[in-house]
């Protein structure tokens, strides 16, 4: 019998040919790791960070609009009142100031003929005393309250600075009772009657 007969032919190979080489699998893991980490760019994160910013913006947005169209909870609203005083004479047509600045918002009619013309009187915040004509035309609106600092249309809505009559909000910004000429004498303040009697709608 042979020397090598029966004895097992030497197969020993490097452990590492099996598993493959470790700088190869190295490179694949770097690899993997680097497109995972470019698929998760616009992950859950972005999106919550995103969506907590959106929200602030839009909270801010309707914080800064509901401040400069909308008077405080606590605002006091006064709503018009019939006025006890108002006169027509010598061609002048009023009302006492001492009304006014009691009442804040006052209220009656100037009729002559087939005219009316609907008239307000009211305070503003700097304390001046003004005469409008008491019609918010597109709506057809004859009553008015005040809310703060605004006046507003009891039928549409729409506000109004008081002291400027500057529209603030509503769909008829540019139509608020419209103010009149006037002058304080011996207590009363009063417009020209022919003003009155030739006044027409803006609308």
């Amino acid at each position: 019998m042979g020397k090598n007969k029966g004895k097992p032919t030497d197969t020993h190979t490097d452990p590492a040919a099996g598993r493959g080489r470790p700088d190869c699998w190295e490179e694949k893991r770097r690899r993997f790791a680097a497109e995972r980490q470019g698929s998760r760019g616009l992950g859950p994160r972005f999106f919550v960070t995103t969506g907590v910013a959106t929200i602030l913006m839009v909270f801010v947005a309707l914080m800064t609009f509901r401040n400069t169209s909308t008077p405080p909870a606590s605002a006091a609203v006064l709503q018009q009142v019939p006025a006890s005083t108002a006169t027509t004479e010598n061609g002048r047509v009023g009302i006492t100031v001492q009304e006014v600045t009691e009442k804040k918002l006052v209220a009656w009619d100037y009729k002559r003929g087939d005219t009316t013309v609907p008239l307000l009187a009211y305070t503003t915040p700097s304390g001046a005393v003004k005469i409008a004509v008491r019609m918010c035309e597109p709506c057809n609106g004859f009553s008015f309250h005040i809310e703060g600092d605004q006046i507003v249309c009891n039928t549409c809505g729409t506000r109004w600075d008081l002291e400027s009559s500057k529209g603030i909000s509503g769909g008829c910004l540019g139509y608020p009772p419209e103010v009149l000429p006037s002058s304080v004498v011996g207590g009363k303040i009063t417009v020209d009657e022919q003003k009155l009697a030739s006044w027409k709608p803006r609308v």
